[in-house]
Parts: C-alpha cells; structure tokens; sequence
C-alpha cells in the first residue's frame, strides 16, 4: 500500500497593486507604443480606482490612467513642453548657417570695398 503526502493549504497570492506596479507597467507600456528612452516618474496619484502617472521624457510629457482592480489603461495623453522663452529658438544647425551666411556677407562687403 503506498502512502499518500500529506495535503498542504495552498493560500491563494495575493497580488498588490501599488504605485510602483502603476509606474513600472506605464514605462512598459510607452515602450509598447514606441516612446523608447529614460522616462522619468514625476506623479503617481490614486483617483478612486484609477492610478494617475504622470512621467516625462525631455520635454514631453505622458499621463496614464490605470485600473487598479483589472490593471487596465483606460487612457493615456502625450503633451510637449510648450517653448517658455517666447523669442526666436535657432538650432545649432540654423545658428552655424547664419553665421555662415553673415561671414560671406562680410566677405564681400570688404572685396567690395563698402568697409
């Protein structure tokens, strides 16, 4: 006769979800949706039953809404950082054509004799 093991109690886990769980699952998410690079925590909220992460990635900015109970995204938003200087924003690129431009200006303002 062969004996049988003895039955254990298997608790079932229980699976939290924290703020932590809401920002890792965000950054994995954006990744899904192509927005590769080091996004940077910025908020976590609980709403209800809706985690509320805010993250942001130079100057743009993602917001996530996320079911805690079904761990769903119900909604997400990108935004860019509007440009606060409120002047002319030259590239480095624009910046070395104008200069450029300028030399050649000054160039032959002088073979012109107009110096």
């Amino acid at each position: 006769m062969t004996e049988l093991a003895p039955q254990t109690e298997v608790s079932p886990e229980i699976s939290r979800f924290d703020a932590e769980n809401a920002t890792a699952m965000t950054g994995d998410f954006l990744k899904r949706l192509g927005y590769r690079g080091s996004w940077l925590p910025m908020k976590v909220s609980l709403d209800g039953e809706l985690y509320v992460v805010e993250m942001m990635f130079q100057k743009r900015t993602a917001k996530v809404q996320i079911n805690s109970v079904t761990k769903e995204i119900r909604e997400y938003e990108f935004a860019e950082e509007e440009n606060s200087e409120g002047g002319l924003k030259l590239s480095k690129g624009k910046l070395i054509f104008l200069i450029a431009i300028m030399s050649v200006g000054i160039v032959a303002s002088k073979l012109l004799g107009v110096f």
